[in-house]
């Protein structure tokens, strides 16, 4: 499986038994390399490195050392974070403390721990005292293998969520927490083993060659950790709703204008937030609400289609999300386009990882025929999460590959003014669950290009009353139905607003839940508004009568 494109070791304990690392090691490290990324993060020095391991270094794209303050690649090597201050060096010596300096950080005795913590206090800097079994580090604060892992992953141009770490220590806690899938080996620590995504059975080096020859990394073996996964509601009992963030494949079905598009949508923003990489494929403009979302890119292909190549190149420096807005183009550019797309997908992710999710909206209208075979695509392989109101027009193999199955329910009768929207949820493993969706946070606007420009049908149009008895006028979009409403007077405004016109035909013409709230706020607040002006209207008339007439 493309997956996962990296994986890190610790040193001493994982990689390094009593100071050796074997043969049988390094192969397994080289094999594994022809295909991935391979990283070394320790908290050793690099002098240490060179003197207890010769050559070592050679056999990996990219070795932190100094518990994440000191970073070499093939661009060089460079200092990840400020050395500590000399006086701590003095300090501990005055208490008669040992300590060797690396290029950033300080080595000391594990017992001597409490000693330079006293000393770092005393002299009010702002560092950190690590723990490493048996030995200890002074080390700028906020230094950890886990922020060393994140720079080597970017140096690489690899993002975090498609890496795999591997420790043994306390100290590689953040180095397991900043990647996907956090593994400990046999021999690892109980409090790193508590904290483990997998525990492996192996100790030590066995157990490394054990995981890079095994499933996970060959692609048998799908594992989405239960802290990756990501609440979408909330069920019936009052727990979360989640799906993976990673992984997996979803469907999402319902009819139409029931709000798959909006629970898409929420599904982009969840996975976004968390850091991971996006692309939605947006054939009717639903989702051009997401470009508000800080770092997503929103391509409009009326204005320009870049190639499929050049379109992923734009998400790749920062593993950023992007929509793809084809509302604006013909169904023949379209259906070429999204032929070509799944095979730059499949080098993009073959190589780097990303985009860790391509949402497809419209599925049942993305080339899956024989004309349009999608690039061969039979199967909805991780990463794949598909919209539409017509499952059935999924070819059988895809519809069988689904892992995760949501149901958007079309609501009989909302209560005025509600956002509540039903789904339910199915995996292979799990029955079929009912739960309220969350809240989305980005503005969803549903086929924005198609209904701002282009003519509805006649029965879906909006048609202004006119007081004269004369014909009504028609809006066929809302380009249309803005520039008529500009327009008219305020009899036939009074009319409309009053039986809640405009916001019966945004809801269940448009099917646009969101903006028809508001509108129905907007009629609800006139109507209240109106009935308080007649009221008062009428105490007035009364007053002024009372005092003419009846006030003796």
């Amino acid at each position: 499986m493309w997956y996962f494109r990296a994986v890190a070791f610790d040193l001493d304990g994982t990689l390094a038994v009593h100071d050796t690392v074997s043969d049988g090691v390094i192969a397994a490290i080289d094999r594994a390399r022809s295909e991935r990324a391979m990283l070394l993060v320790t908290g050793r020095t690099f002098d240490e490195l060179h003197r207890g391991f010769p050559g070592l270094t050679e056999h990996f794209d990219a070795v932190v050392a100094e518990n994440g303050a000191v970073m070499h690649t093939a661009s060089g090597t460079r200092l990840l974070a400020t050395p500590i201050d000399e006086t701590v060096d003095k300090a501990l010596a005055d208490r008669g403390v040992p300590s060797s300096r690396g290029q950033v950080l300080l080595s000391i005795a594990g017992h001597d721990a409490g000693a330079a913590t006293d000393v770092v206090a005393g002299l009010g800097l702002d560092c950190q005292v690590v723990h490493n079994r048996a030995a200890g580090m002074v080390l700028p604060a906020g230094v950890t293998k886990g922020t060393g892992l994140l720079a080597a992953l970017t140096e690489l141009g690899l993002s975090p969520h498609n890496a795999v770490a591997v420790g043994d220590a306390e100290n590689d806690l953040s180095l397991l927490h900043a990647a996907e899938v956090g593994v400990a080996v046999g021999n690892a620590v109980p409090a790193l083993v508590e904290h483990a995504d997998i525990v492996l059975e192996q100790t030590n080096g066995a157990g490394i060659i054990a995981l890079l020859k095994g499933s996970l990394l060959a692609g048998h073996e799908r594992n989405c950790p239960p802290r990756r996964w990501l609440r979408i509601g909330t069920f019936g009992d009052g727990s979360a709703a989640l799906v993976p963030g990673s992984q997996d494949s979803i469907l999402i079905c319902g009819d139409t204008g029931a709000g798959k598009s909006y629970l898409a949508g929420m599904l982009a923003e969840r996975w976004i937030d968390a850091g991971y990489s996006v692309l939605v494929v947006d054939p009717e403009g639903d989702h051009v609400g997401l470009a508000a979302r800080p770092g997503v890119h929103l391509i409009d292909a009326e204005q320009h289609l870049p190639s499929p190549t050049d379109l992923l190149d734009i998400m790749r420096p920062n593993h950023t999300s992007l929509v793809l807005d084809l509302s604006g183009v013909g169904v023949d550019v379209k259906l070429a386009y999204l032929t070509r797309l799944p095979a730059a997908i499949r080098a993009e992710r073959a190589r780097y990882g990303v985009p860790h999710w391509v949402i497809h909206d419209e599925a049942h209208e993305t080339p899956w025929t024989a004309d349009y075979p999608l690039g061969g695509l039979t199967v909805a392989e991780p990463g794949t999460a598909l919209i539409t109101w017509q499952p059935a027009a999924l070819p059988a193999q895809v519809r069988q590959s689904i892992g995760v199955v949501l149901t958007v329910q079309q609501q009989a009768s909302a209560a005025p003014g509600s956002h509540s929207l039903h789904a339910t949820l199915q995996t292979a493993d799990t029955p079929v669950r009912r739960f309220v969706v969350d809240d989305r946070a980005s503005t969803h606007v549903r086929h924005q290009h198609k209904y701002a420009d282009a003519p509805l049908p006649a029965e879906r149009q909006f048609y202004f009353h006119n007081e004269d008895a004369g014909p009504e006028i028609a809006a066929a979009s809302l380009a249309e139905f803005d520039r008529l409403l500009r327009r008219c007077d305020l009899t036939t405004l009074d009319y409309h607003l009053s039986r809640a016109d405009f916001s019966r035909w945004i809801i269940g013409t448009l099917a646009d839940q969101q903006l028809g709230t508001e509108l129905a706020s907007i009629e609800r607040d006139l109507a209240s508004n109106h009935d308080a002006a007649l009221e008062h209207a009428r105490q007035q008339i009364q007053h002024a009568v009372t005092r003419r007439y009846l006030a003796h």
